[in-house]
C-alpha cells in the first residue's frame, strides 16, 4: 500500500517540499524574535537612538512595551521547555 500512496501523492511531491521549507523559515524567524539577547540588544539600541533623538518619547515607549511583552514570552518559553526537559524525579514514576 506504501508504494501506491507514494506514487498518488508524487505530483504534490514540491508543495510538500515547499511547505517543509516554509515551515522552517516559520520556526527561524520565531526563534529570533523571541530570542532573550536580540530583544536585549533591541532595548540596547532603543535606548541609544531615544538618547540620539532619532527616536521620539511616544515611539520609545510603545517600542519598549513590545520589547518587554516579547520578552516575557521567551522567558515563559523557557521556562516552560526547562519543565518539559526535566527528567523525571531520582526515586522515578511511583509505583503504588
Amino acid at each position: 500500500m506504501g508504494l501506491f500512496k507514494e506514487l498518488a501523492l508524487l505530483p504534490v511531491a514540491p508543495l510538500r517540499g515547499t511547505v517543509k521549507v516554509a515551515e522552517v523559515l516559520a520556526e527561524e524567524a520565531d526563534r529570533r524574535l523571541y530570542d532573550e539577547e536580540n530583544i536585549k540588544r533591541e532595548l540596547i539600541q532603543l535606548e541609544l537612538d531615544a538618547e540620539e533623538g532619532r527616536v521620539g518619547e511616544v515611539e520609545r515607549a510603545h517600542l519598549e512595551e513590545q520589547l518587554m511583552e516579547r520578552l516575557a514570552v521567551a522567558r515563559r518559553r523557557r521556562t516552560e521547555e526547562m519543565q518539559l526537559a526535566e527528567p523525571y524525579s531520582e526515586e522515578g514514576p511511583s509505583h503504588g
